[in-house]
């Protein structure tokens, strides 16, 4: 991801985009910190802004997915502003899944987009998570800020598109709070994959294949009772779990 590592931004050394300063002593106010899980509800806002602090990865819980984005505190737009890695939709609107926020504010193409806290947040469960500061250590508050404002106003050329596999939301915002674009939603999502090639290997095919010895229809009969005790065995485990 060169285009990430040296984004050539002129804004880079603008003044009027620098960090707000950060008081001695609060370079990193909430190291490897993980919260609770929190509603968009007006009882809850302000006890969980009270928490936050510029350089805070905040993920959302989507359903089937987790969004992230990275808090900036009071941005050039919204008092409470996060930056955030979108998707370009069909529509050719950007959109972050479950987030009213769905228009480019910037209109550049840059799929690294400003938005106001709340609407990112919507009706989803946020909580603040910088547990990857456990493995590669953060960048100073300021610099995480600057980080985030570049990579916000940048040019769409300079960026690669939103890739769900190499560079999805969760990548950026520990590329920018880290320096390192992980993300354990792509490594669970892969581990599932391997877990269940080999458990399909076991269960479907390595029966099917000896059953081969004794004749096509065997191993067609084999196969199919093999796949349905598959699917049974998948499917059950969900519904204990519901």
């Amino acid at each position: 991801m060169g285009s990430l590592e040296s984004p050539s931004l002129e804004a880079a050394d603008d003044p009027s985009v620098s960090a707000t300063e950060i008081p001695v002593g609060e370079e990193y106010p909430s190291k490897a910190f993980v919260s609770e899980w929190f509603r968009n509800v007006e009882i809850l806002k302000d006890m969980f802004t009270e928490m936050l602090h510029i350089g805070d990865l905040l993920e959302f819980e989507r359903g089937h997915y987790r969004h992230w984005a990275v808090y900036i505190g009071n941005g050039s737009k919204y008092e409470n502003e996060v930056v955030h890695l979108c998707n370009l939709g069909s529509t050719g609107r950007w959109f972050s899944g479950g987030s009213k926020f769905t228009e480019g504010q910037n209109n550049s193409g840059n799929p690294v987009q400003a938005g106001d806290l709340f609407d990112v947040w919507a009706d989803s469960a946020c909580r603040i998570n910088n547990s990857y500061d456990e493995k590669s250590h953060p960048f100073p508050c300021n610099e995480i800020f600057d980080r985030a404002i570049r990579f916000s106003i940048a040019s769409e050329k300079e960026f690669e598109r939103y890739n769900v596999l190499k560079m999805n939301c969760e990548h950026f915002a520990h590329f920018v709070r880290n320096h390192h674009a992980e993300s354990q939603q792509v490594k669970d999502f892969l581990l599932r994959v391997y877990q269940n090639g080999l458990s399909v290997a076991k269960d479907v095919l390595i029966p099917t294949l000896v059953a081969w010895k004794f004749g096509p229809s065997a191993a067609v009969g084999t196969f199919a009772t093999s796949m349905l005790g598959y699917a049974i065995k998948a499917i059950k485990p969900r519904a204990i779990r519901n």
